[in-house]
């Protein structure tokens, strides 16, 4: 028993056997507990409805064989006397290896919220995909200065300090940034509050046409005239946006200027004509026409009507029938639109 007691690098021979003993037991548990206690976990899973517990058993799969060898090699470790340089380095290098597949394993639920948030609140495939790329990217950029953080706290830098060292520089950033870190913070406003969507079409100020990409910083919309405009999440929302997707009806109004010289009687039945023009074209609803004033060289009257669906098409088409209709029976009745004329007073003396 000599041979057992006999030290190496401060530690006797079986002192080494009983880490190396631990070592194998610690993996052996690890590897059976993976076997067949997460085999049998995995198929009870496969028999719910819910998904929450497959992606449960898919996180813990998702631990490879490099994580078990260290976890491994620290439970051993814990029964020898090592150099103290060793003992930081392997606490580094498995502070390191744990903080990287937390951050992988956070991505992964991550992944799953954002698919069902999308899948709830988006219908459409290309806004949907829009929308994931661009959560993804600044979620797991937060979640990777977490873990940068989280490890130098740990490794004994005082990160405080760093902070504070820095504070005039990151004030003079923060600064230089406040307008991109602004769109950022408006890109997860029209994420959630979903002002409008990728396909609508929207007009902004002199800037008119459909929305093709939103973007962490800005958004792109394709004009009428075939352009493509890009304009920064931040203007989108504070601009007075205004979203004709979201129409479900339009509303019409418009003026009839008759002359002077109609006769009182045809001047009571003019709304009567314009209700029955409107009612008899088809998607419109009559709301009102009424002679509004006597102009400088007309008789003015303003008739309202809704068109009860939002497609420009549709509106263009129903009001151009309005219109001829109109025609048709102010033509009938002898009733004649105005134009602008001066009438002329001579006096002689």
């Amino acid at each position: 028993m000599e041979f057992l007691s006999t030290r190496y690098f401060g530690n006797p021979v079986s002192d080494y056997l009983y880490a190396a003993a631990v070592f194998a037991a610690t993996l052996a548990a690890l590897y059976l507990l993976r076997a067949y206690g997460l085999a049998r976990l995995k198929a009870l899973a496969a028999r719910t409805s819910t998904d929450i517990d497959d992606l449960l058993i898919d996180l813990v799969y998702a631990i490879k064989a490099p994580e078990y060898h260290l976890l491994a090699l620290y439970a051993a470790a814990r029964y020898l006397e090592l150099p103290p340089a060793f003992d930081k380095a392997l606490f580094a290098v498995i502070l390191v290896a744990v903080s990287v597949r937390a951050v992988t394993l956070a991505q992964k639920l991550l992944d799953y919220w954002l698919e069902k948030f999308a899948a709830e609140r988006y219908t459409d495939e290309s806004v949907r995909a829009t929308m994931l790329k661009s959560a993804r990217v600044v979620f797991k950029t937060l979640l990777w200065v977490a873990a940068v953080i989280f490890v130098l706290s740990n490794l004994g830098v005082n990160v405080s300090a760093a902070l504070a060292g820095l504070g005039i520089g990151g004030v003079a950033v923060a600064l230089a940034a406040q307008a991109i870190l602004g769109d950022l913070f408006n890109f997860f406003v029209i994420l959630l509050d979903k002002p409008f969507r990728i396909g609508d079409f929207v007009v902004l100020d002199d800037m008119q046409g459909t929305v093709e990409h939103i973007g962490l910083k800005s958004t792109r919309v394709r004009s009428l005239g075939g352009e493509l405009i890009i304009i920064s999440n931040s203007r989108m929302l504070t601009g007075g946006l205004r979203n004709y997707k979201a129409m479900n009806q339009r509303r019409v109004v418009f003026k009839t200027a008759v002359t002077y010289q109609t006769p009182i009687e045809k001047l009571r039945r003019v709304p009567e004509l314009i209700k029955a023009a409107v009612s008899s074209v088809p998607e419109t609803r009559f709301d009102r026409s009424n002679l509004q004033a006597y102009g400088a060289y007309s008789i003015d009257f303003e008739t309202v009507y809704y068109v009860t669906v939002a497609d420009y098409n549709i509106y263009a088409a129903d009001h151009e029938a309005v219109l001829l209709k109109i025609g048709e029976a102010f033509a009938r009745e002898g009733i004649e639109f105005a134009y602008p004329t001066q009438t002329l007073f001579v006096n002689k003396s």
